[in-house]
């Protein structure tokens, strides 16, 4: 299952939450696996997409960063996906 998170950090937490990517990145718990990951030049945003096992497993990733980010997440599915839900 895909997941995609779009983050906003806000101007007073981004020092800490650098300091936190610095020591130790986003750690992927198991059942999750990190397709690709973006910062926005002002390093106030970020978009994630992820694989997971379940929701859980997602929870796990974002938990420790939950006291200084705000998360948005949907599961997603591609547009091949789609087209066989909705019928080509």
């Amino acid at each position: 299952m895909l997941f995609v998170c779009y983050v906003t950090i806000d101007p007073e937490n981004r020092d800490e939450s650098i300091e936190n990517f610095k020591k130790g990145g986003i750690a992927e718990p198991d059942g999750v696996k990190m397709i690709g990951a973006w910062i926005a030049l002002t390093q106030q945003e970020t978009w994630c997409i992820f694989e997971a096992d379940d929701a859980s497993a997602i929870m796990r990733l974002f938990q420790p960063w939950t006291d200084i980010n705000v998360h948005q997440i949907a599961p997603v599915m591609d547009f091949s996906e789609l087209a066989d839900y909705v019928g080509r």
